[in-house]
């Protein structure tokens, strides 16, 4: 079917990695280039507006957002076609700024749930990237008795606090403080060693990992739990978890759109990403690309 593109968001990891020449897994790598068309984009919100004679689920006309990150062209576009299992059908009282990363959402709420049951837990969460921002929420909301983020920049621990979705420290100020469980959105081996030492039984490296891990046989000694992001399909129930969380529970996505900036002004985009000024930069491209062409 073919979605017109309401609203686009950055991801930061992709697109830095991108900008830097790196692969996003592995940073010994350069990405296959030319890029395709519209690619890293992604995070979208939109509006079918065609459908294929065997599609029953989705009508033209339906709001939508994407939950898969395609092969092939990207979403920094204002047409895209998907597959009906890569997009999931928006209730009316979601606004698209809080659907445009549902992607993301999907994704760490995956990682969430390899935890099993978390209600009466406490979790350590790294990162205050737009991940660990989700991450803290969805982990408050989903029952857990006390949620931590931790990151090392102030100024992102204080917009963190100051939004009130929950509360954010610096990794030094933690002191003795000790977690069921540990939720790593960053990825570097330095993150991921600091929540082995502060979580007592099961940690989850959501990020992508650079770097070499020391499991100690402290850890081997009490039966610490570690694994790595596993990635599987996002089924109906899990959906209908991540809908339920934002429309019922008040987990804030649209938080992470912090600036908006036209696509044709992707450099002032990438600025911004790189100064860590913004969480997340979108555009609205039926919009944006009128401008562009006002503009000359």
């Amino acid at each position: 079917m073919t979605v017109r593109i309401e609203i686009v968001s950055t991801c930061p990891r992709w697109d830095m990695n991108m900008m830097g020449g790196k692969d996003m897994f592995d940073a010994t790598k350069e990405p296959d280039y030319p890029l395709l068309p519209g690619f890293p984009g992604h995070e979208m919100a939109g509006t079918v507006v065609a459908v294929g004679s065997k599609v029953t689920s989705l009508k033209v006309g339906d709001r939508v957002a994407a939950l898969e990150h395609l092969l092939g062209n990207g979403a920094y576009a204002e047409y895209l076609n998907y597959r009906t299992h890569e997009l999931i059908k928006l209730p009316d009282e979601v606004s698209w700024k809080q659907a445009v990363s549902f992607e993301l959402l999907k994704c760490v709420l995956i990682g969430l749930l390899q935890f099993g049951d978390i209600s009466g837990k406490s979790m350590l969460v790294s990162g205050l990237g737009p991940a660990g921002m989700l991450a803290m929420q969805a982990a408050r909301l989903m029952g857990a008795s006390r949620v931590v983020a931790v990151d090392i920049n102030r100024d992102r621990i204080a917009y963190v606090n100051a939004l009130g979705i929950g509360l954010a420290k610096h990794l030094d100020d933690l002191e003795d403080e000790r977690f069921d469980l540990g939720y790593d959105c960053v990825g570097a081996a330095p993150s991921v060693q600091a929540l082995l030492e502060k979580t007592d039984s099961h940690v989850v490296i959501f990020g992508v990992l650079k770097g070499e891990i020391r499991y100690g046989d402290h850890l081997w000694l009490k039966g610490m739990k570690l694994e790595s992001y596993r990635y599987r399909k996002f089924g109906e129930s899990d959906q209908e978890l991540l809908l339920d969380l934002v429309i019922h529970k008040g987990l804030n996505t649209e938080c992470l759109q912090t600036h908006h900036i036209p696509l044709y002004r992707y450099q002032e985009t990438v600025e911004l990403l790189q100064k860590q000024e913004a969480i997340k930069v979108y555009a609205y491209p039926p919009v944006d690309f009128a401008a562009s062409a006002k503009e000359g």
